[in-house]
């Protein structure tokens, strides 16, 4: 059955791309045109970005003849049945972005609306589909990443082109929302040929506090992680959209994630830094993240921290060390509770790497 999922959606992916380019006049090729992202409507390229037409069956029209029969159709998250008994197709009306797994499968996709409707509309959950199992850009980018090129995570999936069309140096991969889970971190990884990553999540409070959260997923995969500071309620795409190179700059700019991490915990602690007690709960609360710097950079962590709190150096080094000893047990305690040939990410990573095709 699964194998009959992923080939429905291979048809659905190529219904709609022919759907988007072969109406370059509508709305979804006048909105991605007015976004920077009119490169993808050349039938070139390698973004398979689609349109789903208005009307009430028109790829399960087109599903049908192709040889799918509707519970198959319905399987695949494509449709659903009415309380009438009519078969109606999931996505109208829509700018489709293909959602593909681990092996570049297209599972699923995100459209996007033009309307008062909601805005993003998933593919709902199916045997083959889990947002948080998926990416959206992977495919358009797996030869990029595999040359070098270092991946960027984005929200929203008019976030992936941009930051592509943003330089060579460049693949975005949007992630669907804030949360940045362990199998699309092990899923970039596995393409990419660095292992250095920047997340770009939009320039607002929750992008800012999914990118923080993010920083201990991405560190058991990634070497480097970097944070692309956005200017406030800018996302990738609208940055790319003003032109002149800004998302390229703001994506080359980027800082340690674990920087930007220390920086916003310590605001949280700015009303009590006047006092001991204050500024000890500030140290302890940040060390961890201090910790998880690279080992030539924490002494200079530790003297700005120090300076920031106005607290000796030795106290917040020896707070960091406990962080460090700390970490080291729950490791430990972790490794523990895994069941005996549970998954560890360079594991992953290296039974990923051995299925890839050369």
């Amino acid at each position: 059955m699964k194998s009959r999922l992923y080939a429905a959606h291979a048809e659905a992916s190529s219904f709609y791309r022919r759907q988007l380019v072969e109406s370059p006049g509508g709305w979804a090729a006048g909105h991605l045109r007015s976004r920077g992202l009119g490169a993808v409507l050349a039938s070139e390229s390698d973004w398979q970005v689609g349109y789903a037409p208005d009307g009430w069956s028109r790829l399960v029209g087109h599903l049908r003849k192709a040889g799918f029969d509707d519970v198959e159709i319905v399987a695949a998250g494509l449709a659903f049945v009415t309380s009438n008994g009519y078969l109606v197709d999931r996505f109208r009306d829509r700018i489709m972005f293909v959602a593909h797994d681990v092996e570049v499968r297209p599972v699923g996709f995100i459209g996007r609306s033009d309307s008062n409707r909601l805005r993003y509309l998933n593919t709902r959950n199916t045997e083959i589909y889990t947002k948080a199992r998926t990416l959206i850009g992977v495919d358009s980018q797996v030869e990029r990443l595999r040359s070098g090129a270092v991946p960027v995570f984005v929200e929203g999936p008019m976030d992936a082109p941009a930051v592509g069309l943003a330089g060579e140096r460049w693949a975005g991969l949007a992630c669907g929302g804030t949360a940045i889970t362990r199998e699309q971190a092990v899923m970039a990884r596995w393409n990419a040929r660095t292992g250095k990553v920047v997340v770009a999540l939009d320039g607002d409070l929750g992008g800012r506090t999914g990118a923080v959260r993010s920083l201990p997923v991405l560190s058991e995969v990634f070497d480097e992680v970097l944070f692309a500071r956005l200017p406030d309620k800018q996302d990738p795409a609208a940055l790319h959209a003003v032109g002149g190179g800004r998302l390229n700059e703001a994506l080359g700019s980027a800082i340690p994630l674990a920087d930007f991490a220390i920086e916003v915990e310590l605001t949280k602690w700015g009303n009590v830094l006047d006092h001991l007690s204050g500024q000890v709960n500030a140290v302890r609360a940040v060390a961890p993240l201090v910790a998880s710097l690279p080992a030539g950079r924490v002494a200079a962590a530790v003297a700005r921290l120090a300076r920031a709190v106005d607290l000796d150096e030795e106290v917040v080094s020896n707070e960091v060390v406990a962080a460090v000893d700390r970490g080291q047990r729950q490791g430990r305690q972790a490794r523990n509770r895994r069941p005996a040939g549970g998954p560890v990410v360079a594991a992953e990573v290296e039974q990923l790497d051995c299925s890839r095709s050369p």
